[in-house]
């Protein structure tokens, strides 16, 4: 049968099964060629991380290149760390490898893709026979590269080349770069393989050389540690020779020194019995000038002395004088006194000198009223006490090689005849005394004594400070404190003694607020009491007694701390008055600390900045809110030396209701001015009521 030809419609499937099989054989072949690629990605990134050396990993890349790629012509150039010079590292193919050789970065194609940082790939190179010699051309036109003796590796009938740039974390590591004799021997699918291999062999070649500098910084440092370690046994032996002998100066040095500081201390101590201390450095400058000063001058006397130590063999009665001038003396300098000299079992003390104080006068009847209380516990004797105050001239006074800190003027021997006419185991002081200290003290008018020299004077006995609850500056007798709750201050001696550790009335003194912290302390307690037996008082039963005297007793315990002077300055900004109570709590607290009554410290701190305030703080704690009333109340009743009269008693209870007070602190207040207000008396604020309507 014969065959017949095949239909249009066979000729088309024909061709397009053709067509097909073409298509699948092309994907078969670019399948191939990409699994071939991949693998050969695999195996160069395979070698290249197997090492941490860089000449190794340099020589694998080429070799791995060589092998997997067919690169038989290539070289690895590095760039220095300035990425301006690269240097020939590695290269393989060549009958001179030009290690070491060097090329700038912008000259000829390596140059240029290293500066411009993207790959360049030439197919025809013009049969360029003297290509190295041109590139040497180019760098020597652009003015050379140190070291450039050595030509850059290179095919002397190169056609074709590809250059890479090795960059890692944007760091230009170095430039990889093949040649091949044949013209467009490089295709684009050698460019991509080329350009991923590139990317991996940057970041090998760049971690290779961290460690690498880290490898030789370590090897530095293990040899100059073994050179500083050589160096210290030497030193440590030479240094043992050396302390030797200056332990040997040293300790004659130290003997030296502590004989000189010996000699000073037995100069200051002969200075100290010649003048007070605060102005022996002007002594020894010899610059102490004669000066007219207000000060107060104490006498003392032991009434039958000479009769007591008739019999006394001489070291028993100096042992016993000593006994005595030493607690006087410790009385003297407790209120800022200075002993000026003795005579016999007599003693001479001045207070305001070398420099003027204000409360000279309060601090010599203190003192001499400490004096009294120690010869009554320690001795058997009565003494006595003048004192007077007044104009003197200081200074240092006697032929110069027998001199001493002294005083002239009648002031002096006036105190010396107050002693004389004082009452045995008593305190004599004259008119111009009594005027400085009246307010604080407890004083009889003795009358008008003939004064030797002088004629009548007026003479007053101080027997003791005012109490708190007899004190009509502080306390209206027909008040409610005065009727009922004047035990209070009885209690509060009770609790000084349980605060041994304070002297409270040398701390008052300083300002002159004597009996103040007692004040605070007693009508605190009795302001507690009184409202405890009233409605709605639960806030206040978590107050604890104890705490709230105590808080009262040391609420300006820093005083003690701060200087004389500052305290009693009557010039005050408003700045200073600020720094002085920021002062004042801070060394409180400190003092409270070394008390071991730090839980007190929030109570202080809470108590300056409700008076800083005058009150107006959204809440107040019970316990500053006791405090805070009394103190407020004395401050402004009591006089102080620095600012004369006090305020009235309904003067100062009409200012704390006038206070912007929240409604806990101003239910306190008012139950504190209650207490103390003058029977049938209501203080009120005087403030008019709010105009609701108008």
């Amino acid at each position: 049968m014969e065959e017949l030809p095949p239909t249009d419609a066979q000729k088309e499937l024909r061709a397009q099964i053709l067509d097909n099989q073409g298509v699948i054989d092309r994907l078969n072949a670019d399948l191939a060629r990409k699994t071939n690629e991949v693998r050969i990605i695999q195996e160069v990134s395979r070698e290249i991380t197997s090492t941490l050396k860089v000449g190794e990993i340099l020589n694998l890349i080429l070799q791995s290149l060589d092998s997997t790629l067919g690169f038989r012509h290539s070289m690895i150039l590095l760039a220095d760390e300035a990425g301006a010079v690269l240097r020939v590292a590695a290269a393989r193919g060549y009958e001179e490898g030009g290690i070491g050789a060097t090329l700038p970065v912008g000259v000829g194609t390596i140059g240029v893709v290293a500066k411009r940082r993207r790959i360049m790939r030439v197919g025809n190179m013009q049969a360029t026979r003297t290509y190295g010699a041109a590139v040497r051309g180019g760098v020597e036109a652009a003015g050379g590269a140190a070291g450039h003796a050595t030509a850059l590796p290179g095919l002397k009938n190169g056609q074709s080349q590809i250059a890479i740039p090795l960059v890692s974390k944007d760091q230009l590591v170095g430039v990889f770069a093949v040649e091949s004799p044949v013209p467009a021997a490089f295709d684009e699918v050698d460019e991509v393989l080329v350009t991923i291999l590139a990317h991996q062999a940057a970041t090998a070649i760049h971690h290779a050389q961290l460690y690498e500098a880290e490898t030789n910084r370590l090897e530095e440092l293990r040899v100059a540690t073994e050179k500083l370690e050589l160096l210290n046994a030497n030193l440590e032996t030479a240094v043992g020779i050396r302390t030797s002998e200056l332990a040997e100066a040293n300790a004659r040095q130290a003997a030296t020194l502590e004989q000189v500081q010996r000699e000073q201390r037995r100069s200051h101590e002969l200075l100290g019995r010649m003048a007070p201390p605060e102005v022996i450095p002007l002594m020894m400058e010899d610059a102490l000038l004669a000066r007219r000063l207000n000060a107060t001058m104490l006498f003392t006397d032991l009434e039958g002395f000479t009769k007591f130590s008739s019999g006394m063999e001489p070291d028993e009665l100096f042992a016993k004088l000593n006994h005595f001038f030493s607690r006087a003396g410790l009385s003297i300098q407790k209120y800022r006194g200075y002993v000026n000299k003795t005579n016999g079992d007599a003693i001479m003390a001045l207070f305001g000198v070398p420099y003027e104080q204000p409360t000279h006068a309060l601090d010599a009847v203190l003192a001499g009223l400490d004096m009294q209380r120690e010869i009554q516990a320690h001795f058997s004797l009565r003494m006595r006490i003048g004192v007077n105050s007044g104009p003197i001239t200081a200074g240092i006074l006697g032929p110069q090689d027998k001199s001493l800190y002294d005083v002239l003027g009648d002031p002096v021997n006036v105190a010396s005849r107050m002693e004389k006419a004082c009452p045995a185991g008593s305190i004599a002081i004259s008119e111009g005394t009594h005027k400085l200290i009246e307010p604080w003290f407890e004083i009889k008018f003795l009358g008008k004594q003939q004064v030797k020299g002088k004629g009548a004077m007026p003479i007053y006995e101080v027997t003791g400070v005012k109490p708190v609850a007899a004190d009509p500056r502080r306390v209206d007798p027909s008040s409610a404190f005065a009727r009922g709750q004047a035990g209070c201050a009885a209690e509060i001696e009770e609790h000084k003694v349980r605060l041994a550790q304070v002297d409270v009335r040398s701390i008052q003194s300083r300002d002159g607020a004597i009996n103040h912290n007692e004040a605070v302390a007693a009508f605190a307690l009795a302001t507690l009491r009184s409202l405890r037996q009233g409605a709605g008082a639960a806030d206040l039963k978590g107050v604890d007694e104890a705490d709230l005297v105590r808080l009262a007793l040391l609420h300006d315990l820093g005083k003690h701390a701060l200087a004389h002077d500052r305290l009693n300055s009557t010039s005050f900004t408003l700045e200073e008055i600020e720094n002085l109570r920021q002062d004042l709590a801070a060394e409180t607290v400190k003092g409270l600390g070394a008390l071991g009554l730090d839980r007190l410290a929030p109570a202080v701190e809470e108590l300056y900045h409700f008076e800083r305030v005058r009150g107006e703080v959204k809440e107040t704690t019970p316990l500053v809110a006791l405090i805070a009333a009394p103190d407020i109340f004395d401050a402004l009743t009591a006089p102080k030396v620095y600012k004369g009269k006090g305020w009235t008693i309904a003067g100062s209870l009409e200012e704390l209701v006038r206070l912007p007070l929240n409604p806990a602190a101003a239910r306190i207040f008012r139950g504190f001015v209650d207490l103390m207000s003058p029977e049938g008396r209501r203080i009120e604020s005087g403030a008019s009521a709010p105009v609701l309507f108008r």
